[in-house]
């Protein structure tokens, strides 16, 4: 249960910090979409908007690395320590969700409602 909960931190992270970044949960669609983007932007003429389709692959293929890198660390940690291998991410996931906790979240503008006198009829007495 610690592992599915680390995966949730590091989830949820990943949505409300990095917005606009490809899914890190996701990798099979990441490398269908970069494997895409690669096969057009080599076919020439192959994409209506090639820097569109480069902007893609220079935001995904680190998320790709990334998740490869984590594969071959993990599986020669779990060669080396067993299933204690599992106490590191889950850890990172634990610190990261501490860290996370500890910043103040920047305040949010305040909604316009139509009672608050900005245009709206103000029934306030």
């Amino acid at each position: 249960m610690l592992g599915v909960a680390a995966m949730a931190v590091q989830s949820g992270l990943v949505q409300i910090s990095l917005e606009g970044a490809p899914s890190t949960t996701i990798i099979t669609t990441n490398v269908t979409r970069f494997m895409i983007d690669v096969g057009e932007l080599l076919r020439r003429g192959g994409t209506r908007d090639p820097a569109a389709v480069r902007s893609r692959v220079r935001h995904t293929w680190p998320a790709i690395f990334g998740f490869a890198l984590g594969c071959g660390l993990g599986a020669a940690f779990e060669a080396a320590a067993g299933l204690r291998a599992l106490a590191l991410p889950a850890g990172l996931a634990l610190l990261a969700l501490a860290m996370g906790m500890a910043i103040e979240p920047a305040p949010r503008p305040a909604a316009v409602t139509a009672g608050d006198g900005a245009g709206g009829s103000d029934h306030r007495q």
